[in-house]
């Protein structure tokens, strides 16, 4: 098999047995196959999500994708999981597993309760965790000669969990290892004097039943809660383990030792998010937090075959991030980055890989000489982690909006933008590029979003700019040195909205998506959007909905020498019907539109014809805009086939999941129901065929999103139109070097760029090979 390069979404694969995420639906991973020296080496990877620890909680979190496989959506496979040599040299070529995290307790849990509607809430993680290494064992894992566990946050606590059952699992020739990353959380009390993280672990240990993955002999000894924390759970593992966290775990001091509540104002809010605003005080609390953690882990140091690397980094997750785990930026101990130490480790390059950063002065937080935290001296500031005017803020914070005003998230939090300088010839050039993310149409919906990072900028972490945001050269040769932003979604309203509701348990629900687009634009003006010479708004999904709903404005706020164009990205969403004969769409944006009041951002023209809600799809938005635009969009658009017109319900058994999950699956008659959406998909569209300046790239590729993602942009997966890639014909029509850039693909298979291919180099799931 062929080696790939790029970045990787791979197939996703449900497990159709009587193990359950919360909600009742299958659990499923992701599988990229090895090759050549590789192909008998295994890493598999357990997503974290923090954990639910009530009722209330777990019913919550069921209407996400961490308690729903109906929610989930593809993952890009970068830093210990990429499959570029250049980033990885170590593990690249390995069989790569993403195992998906839905049941709320870290993989371990066994039982089951009512939920508040009288529906069943499923805690089956153990079961999860059972029958996806059993599946695997039998897909190649048990003729490993190398294996590695891994997992980050909840999943990296996972990680510890099943460390012994992983290991037992192989022969002694095997070198089978666990590698936890951020998945070392303390006991310890927050400002208030509460031990939230207790609180936490104690609530998910009872109620889930976990006492089946834990110690023996701590259970012996000690209550399960107890027995449930890192520093119990590493006395008893017999397998060669690395920890790797940072001793200012981001996370555990945002959640844990300063969560909100726990102090008075905002006194504490602006330390925790960038933890180069603290004042001598703060830090001191913050350095006995560091002195607990050093504490625990005293017992690792002493382990045969065991690593450590504990930086000082205010961030949280280091492996799964191209940035942290090999870079310029990553950070560096004992002259070695995270990838380089891992590899010594686990190759037993190195003697011992025990590492753990300097001692920091009393009262200040300053760089030890041999460390860089992504933003350290000799590195340039990660694009994922820049934000309003700050020079660089620490990997993983989130990034406030000054002077937001009343444009607030729906929690209340202040809303927040990612900021990376353009540089060199992109020096006044801008690209904006609005997040997407569904929508919430009815009070309790934007109720569970709010406890959500797109609800809450208190949830939000840094992102890795890809595809059409990334600063290479040879992925994104037209943009990689303009400044790019990429605006958070927090309003679920595609940035339209403006009102407020009351929540259910009496608190405000803010709907001011209008107000945060706004807000930010005019402080991007000031930033230097102003005097752009070239200027492009884009977006994914519900973000490529606000290019087109914003597109009149932002083109408004330039003068006419600019060039100022929009570019939507699976954002054009058809009001269909789905196979039981509802309007699935219309009823959501139906919802919204009546919910959030987002008549202020429609077209006048449309308004005085038609509904509210007819005006706020897509098809209706197009015959306004007046502004150049090009529409990237697949014909067979995986989220609405998905969601909106095969949505899990709408079909009998089990007789469309096959066919929703891989098109490949499809038979002819379900085929036919999707070219019927293609049709309807191809006639909405066709009003722009006539729009001078305006462009189209309409593939026949399954999937949602293809502009933010390296492979799709621009790789030798990305789908070919006209003999452009999405990256060549996007730049050919902004920069006008073609007269027209108007492709619509032929109905799917007959474009072999636009093929899904699972069984040969794995491309993304959505895929184009």
């Amino acid at each position: 098999m062929a080696a790939t390069s790029g970045k990787l979404r791979p197939p996703f694969r449900l497990l159709l047995l009587l193990l359950l995420c919360l909600d009742g639906s299958p659990p499923g991973y992701h599988l990229q196959r090895g090759f050549g020296s590789g192909e008998h080496s295994w890493f598999i990877h357990l997503q974290g999500g923090a954990w639910c620890n009530t009722i209330e909680d777990c019913s919550k979190r069921k209407m996400s994708a961490y308690g729903s496989s109906k929610f989930m959506r593809a993952v890009e496979f970068n830093g210990i999981l990429s499959n570029d040599q250049q980033l990885n040299s170590d593990f690249y070529n390995w069989n790569r597993v993403f195992i998906r995290y839905c049941d709320g307790a870290s993989f371990s849990g066994d039982g089951e309760a009512q939920d508040q509607d009288g529906s069943t809430l499923h805690f089956r993680g153990l079961r999860i965790w059972e029958a996806v290494i059993n599946e695997l064992m039998g897909k190649g894992l048990a003729t490993a000669k190398q294996a590695i566990l891994s997992g980050c946050s909840a999943g990296g606590l996972a990680a510890l969990l099943h460390c012994n059952d992983f290991y037992a699992r192989f022969s002694k020739e095997v070198s089978a290892k666990c590698l936890p990353d951020a998945g070392f959380f303390l006991d310890i009390e927050d400002l208030s004097g509460e031990r939230h993280m207790w609180s936490v672990f104690n609530g998910t240990v009872h109620l889930q039943n976990v006492t089946q993955v834990l110690s023996k002999d701590c259970l012996a000894k000690k209550d399960p809660t107890e027995c449930f924390f890192p520093a119990e759970l590493v006395k008893s593992i017999t397998a060669p383990t690395l920890i790797l966290n940072s001793a200012y775990d981001s996370w555990q001091i945002q959640n844990a030792l300063a969560p909100d509540g726990s102090f008075p104002g905002q006194s504490w809010s602006s330390c925790k998010t960038d933890i180069r605003n603290c004042s001598s005080t703060q830090i001191q609390v913050f350095n006995g937090f560091r002195n607990k953690f050093v504490d625990d882990i005293e017992v690792v140091k002493d382990k045969k075959d065991w690593g450590l690397f504990i930086d000082s980094c205010f961030t949280h997750c280091q492996t799964p991030f191209d940035i942290s785990w090999n870079s310029q930026a990553s950070p560096v101990l004992g002259n070695k980055t995270v990838a380089e130490a891992i590899g010594d480790w686990y190759f037993e390059r190195s003697y011992e890989v025990k590492e753990i950063d300097c001692d920091p002065p009393p009262t200040s937080y300053v760089f030890c000489p041999h460390t860089r935290c992504g933003y350290g001296r000799d590195a340039d500031p990660p694009a994922s982690s820049i934000c309003g005017a700050l020079a660089a803020p620490a990997p993983g914070s989130r990034c406030p909006l000054n002077g937001s005003g009343t444009g607030l998230c729906l929690d209340g939090s202040p809303p927040g933008y990612h900021l990376q300088r353009g540089f060199g010839s992109g020096e006044h050039s801008w690209l904006i590029y609005l997040e997407g993310g569904a929508w919430c149409d009815t009070i309790e919906s934007c109720s569970n979003r709010k406890t959500t990072e797109l609800g809450s900028s208190k949830l939000m972490e840094a992102q890795e700019f890809e595809g059409i945001l990334s600063n290479n050269q040879t992925v994104n040769s037209d943009f990689y040195n303009w400044n790019k932003v990429v605006i958070r979604y927090c309003d679920g309203a595609s940035f339209s909205g403006n009102a407020e509701a009351q929540d259910q348990d009496g608190s405000t629900l803010h709907f001011r998506g209008l107000r945060i687009w706004q807000a930010v634009l005019d402080e991007l003006m000031e930033k230097g959007l102003a005097s752009a010479k070239q200027a492009l708004l884009s977006g994914c999904s519900a973000g490529g909905l606000a290019t087109l709903l914003h597109c009149n404005d932002f083109h408004a706020r330039f003068p006419k020498e600019v060039s100022a164009k929009c570019l939507p990205d699976a954002g054009i969403f058809l009001d269909i019907e789905d196979l039981s004969g509802k309007r699935l769409m219309w009823s959501v944006f139906n919802g919204t539109v009546q919910l959030q009041n987002v008549s202020e951002v429609l077209p006048k023209d449309c308004l005085a014809k038609k509904d509210r809600t007819e005006c706020f799809l897509a098809t209706e938005l197009v015959k306004s805009i007046t502004a150049p635009t090009l529409i990237v969009n697949s014909a067979y658009d995986s989220w609405q086939i998905r969601d909106t017109l095969a949505p899990v319900g709408s079909y009998p058994g089990q007789s469309w999941l096959n066919c929703t999950n891989d098109i490949g699956n499809c038979n002819s008659t379900q085929m036919e129901v999707l070219n019927g959406f293609r049709k309807k998909f191809v006639d909405g569209v066709k009003v722009v065929k006539d729009k001078k300046d305006w462009g189209l790239f309409i593939d026949s590729c399954f999937m949602h999103c293809q502009t933010k993602y390296s492979i799709s942009w621009s790789s030798q997966f990305s789908p070919v139109l006209g003999n452009m890639t999405i990256a060549k014909a996007v730049g050919d029509w902004y920069f006008e070097r073609s007269k027209t850039v108007k492709e619509i693909d032929c109905e799917y298979p007959c474009n072999p760029t636009s093929l899904v291919s699972i069984e040969t180099t794995h491309p993304p799931h959505t895929g184009c090979a």
